[in-house]
């Protein structure tokens, strides 16, 4: 599904910009499994920090809900005589949230400020559809959102002992649902053609 190609991108995106090998990344797939990973894992012993949890809102916004060329008949890909592959795409928007867990107050503000900068200066996603052989590629952008919250006081069962919660929301505006149909082309033959001069 196209959505999960955006995770990938973004998870990989943000270990890139990691230098410290103890930090753990978890994916939107991990994030929704952290209460049993944590079981599963550790045994219900505490979970190491730091850790940057990465999840995405259940709800995608699809912003156009009728159709149009760009639906069922885009881009030409490649054809020959008989089949043509497409790119047909559906705009929609992504919202992701980017949890900071660490144990001290200032490792966290450091690691936020970090990202903060990181995601504003270099927002550029990659994004490679592996559909019908065709590695395709698709640039989509983050856009952070202005509020920055501290969660450190909502209460968890995620962590025994005391720690620190930055959380950092963005969006990824330009997403596209893809497919990548073959279709049949249609070919005319055995026609002839007149040319008649138009009179008054």
């Amino acid at each position: 599904m196209s959505v999960r190609l955006y995770d990938d991108a973004i998870v990989s995106k943000i270990k890139g910009w990691i230098k410290d090998d103890k930090l753990r990344v978890l994916s939107p797939e991990d994030s929704t499994r952290l209460f049993q990973m944590i079981a599963n894992q550790n045994n219900d012993k505490p979970l190491t920090l730091p850790l940057i949890a990465i999840s995405r809102n259940n709800e995608i916004e699809i912003t156009n809900n009728s159709k149009r060329m760009l639906t069922y008949d885009g881009l030409t890909l490649k054809a020959n005589e008989d089949v043509s592959l497409h790119i047909d795409a559906i705009p929609m928007t992504l919202n992701y949230q980017l949890d900071i867990y660490t144990r001290y107050m200032s490792e966290a503000d450091e690691y936020m400020r970090n990202f903060v900068f990181s995601i504003i200066n270099h927002p550029k996603l990659k994004i490679q559809l592996p559909y019908n052989n065709v590695d395709y590629i698709h640039y989509a952008y983050m856009r952070i959102l202005s509020t920055i919250e501290d969660n450190s006081d909502i209460p968890q069962k995620l962590f025994g002992d005391q720690f620190t919660r930055w959380t950092i929301r963005f969006t990824v505006d330009d997403a596209y649902l893809f497919s990548l149909p073959y279709t049949d082309n249609v070919q005319i033959v055995g026609y002839e053609m007149q040319i008649v001069e138009k009179q008054d």
